[in-house]
C-alpha cells in the first residue's frame, strides 16, 4: 500500500486513502488524505467513510487502488461499469480463465465447488483447490483424490469460508512469475522470472524465491509468454496498467499454460527486483496509467547486462521470536543488495498449517547468472532461519 501512495504523489496526484484505523498515522505523515473505514477492501465501507467525511465518490477524478484485494472495491466505488468488468475479470479465477480460455489460451480446466460435501467437479486427481479471488498461494492446496479433497475442505481455514472454491486440474510443471505493463494494448515490458519452487510447495517448507531470466539468454521462452499475454490481456480488457502473471511450461509438450493474473505490482519487493533487471520503477508506472497519463517509459526497457537478479521472502518457524538479523547483516551477505527484515522482538509468527507461509523479511539477490543466484538465495535461507531467536515455551 504505502509504495502505491507514494508513487501517486510523486506523480503530482493528491491523494485520498481509505485506509483502517492502525494505516492512517502512517498515511497521514505521508502527505494523503485519510479515510478511516473498518475495512478497505469492502465497497460498502469506503462508501460509508467517504459519506462521513462529507465525500463522495464524483469528486474524485480517479478512483484506483494498488493493493490484490482491492482492486474491484475501488472500480465498484468508482461506479464505472467498464472498470468493474475489467476489475472483475483480473479477480475472479473462473471468470479469468473462462475469458482467456475462450481467446484460445490453454489455462487448466476447472470448475466451481460450491460447497463441503459436493460431489467432485472434475474427472480426475490431483487437483488444486483455491479461494475464487485468492492471490499467490495463500490457502490454496494439492489434493490428490476424494478423500485428500474431504480432509482439506475440514480444515479449518477452509470450512469457515464456508465456499464456494474453485477447484482446478494440477498442471505438472515449471512456474515462472511474469511482470510487466501494458500500454495502449500493447505489452511494453516483459519480464519473466523462475520460481526456485513452485508454489504450491512452500507449505511443505519449500523456498519462496524467484529470479529473473535474461531475455537474450531465453528468447524462445519469452516469445511464447509474450504471445500467450497479449492474447490474454486482450480477453481479459487489460489494456493499460501493471500485471502480474503466472504461467507454467508444461512438463510433457513444453506448452505455455496461463495460470492466473492481476493487475498489480507483484508481491514480495517485485518491485526493487524489475528496477534492478530492467531500470523500469513499477509503482511509477502503475501511478501514471492508473490516473490516465502515459507510462512515461520510453522504447524497450532491456535487462541489465552482466547481472542476475532475484527475490526471496526470508522465512523464520512458528514462535515468539526474541532476535532476528538486521536489514544491516542480510545486506552483508554475499550478492544481497535489498534487505527489508520486517520481525522483530516481540513478532509472533502463529503455529498454522493452513495454508499460509511464515516469513519474517524480504531480500534481493544478485549473482553472475541464475545458478550463482539461486546458489546465494539457498544459503541466505538457511543462514537466516539459523539466526531467529525464539523465546522458550511457557
Amino acid at each position: 500500500m504505502y509504495p502505491a501512495i507514494a508513487a501517486l504523489i510523486r506523480s503530482g496526484a493528491a491523494v485520498t486513502c481509505a485506509v483502517n484505523p492502525a494505516d492512517a498515522p502512517a498515511v497521514r505523515a505521508m502527505g494523503a488524505r485519510a479515510v478511516v473505514v473498518s475495512d478497505p477492501a469492502r465497497s460498502t465501507d469506503v462508501l460509508a467513510g467517504l459519506d462521513r467525511a462529507g465525500l463522495a465518490p464524483d469528486v474524485f477524478d480517479v478512483v484506483c487502488s494498488g493493493m490484490e484485494f482491492c482492486l474491484l472495491d475501488a472500480a465498484a466505488v468508482s461506479g464505472d461499469a467498464t472498470a468493474i468488468a475489467r476489475a472483475l475479470a483480473m479477480r475472479d479465477k473462473f471468470i479469468q480463465k473462462r475469458a482467456v480460455r475462450e481467446a484460445g489460451v490453454r489455462t487448466a480446466d476447472c470448475a466451481v465447488l460450491e460447497a463441503p460435501g459436493a460431489a467432485a467437479v472434475l474427472p480426475s486427481f490431483p487437483q488444486v483447490l483455491k479461494p475464487l479471488d485468492g492471490a499467490g498461494a495463500q490457502n490454496t492446496f494439492l489434493v490428490a483424490d476424494e478423500q485428500d479433497l474431504t480432509a482439506v475442505l475440514r480444515q479449518p481455514v477452509v470450512a469457515a469460508s464456508g465456499g464456494p472454491w474453485l477447484l482446478e486440474e494440477y498442471v505438472p510443471g515449471v512456474e515462472f512469475q511474469v511482470d510487466g505493463f501494458v500500454e495502449g494494448g500493447e505489452l511494453r515490458l516483459l519480464s519473466i522470472s523462475r520460481y526456485v519452487q513452485n508454489l504450491i510447495e512452500v507449505h511443505s517448507g519449500g523456498l519462496v524465491a524467484n529470479i529473473v531470466l535474461p531475455p537474450r539468454a531465453h528468447p524462445e521462452l519469452y516469445a511464447k509468454v509474450g504471445a500467450l499475454a497479449k492474447t490474454a490481456f486482450k480477453a481479459l480488457g487489460h489494456h493499460d496498467g501493471i500485471f502480474h502473471l503466472e504461467v507454467f511450461q508444461h512438463a510433457e509438450d513444453g506448452d505455455i499454460v496461463f495460470g492466473e493474473c492481476g493487475a498489480r505490482v507483484g508481491g514480495g519487493r517485485t518491485d526493487e527486483v524489475i528496477e534492478r533487471a530492467f531500470g523500469v520503477r513499477l509503482h511509477d508506472v502503475w501511478a501514471r496509467l492508473a490516473t490516465g497519463r502515459a507510462s512515461g517509459v520510453t522504447g524497450s526497457p532491456g535487462h541489465v547486462d552482466g547481472t542476475v537478479f532475484g527475490g526471496m521472502l526470508l522465512s523464520a518457524q512458528p514462535g515468539l521470536i526474541r532476535a532476528v538479523p538486521s536489514d544491516r547483516e542480510v545486506l552483508d551477505r554475499p550478492g544481497v543488495v535489498y534487505a527489508e527484515v520486517t520481525a522483530g522482538p516481540g513478532t509472533v509468527l502463529p503455529d498454522t498449517t493452513e495454508g499460509t507461509h511464515l516469513w519474517a523479511g524480504l531480500a534481493v539477490v544478485s549473482g553472475a547468472d541464475e545458478q550463482e543466484v539461486e546458489d546465494r538465495m539457498r544459503r541466505l535461507a538457511d543462514w537466516f532461519t539459523a539466526r531467529v531467536v525464539y523465546e522458550a515455551a511457557d
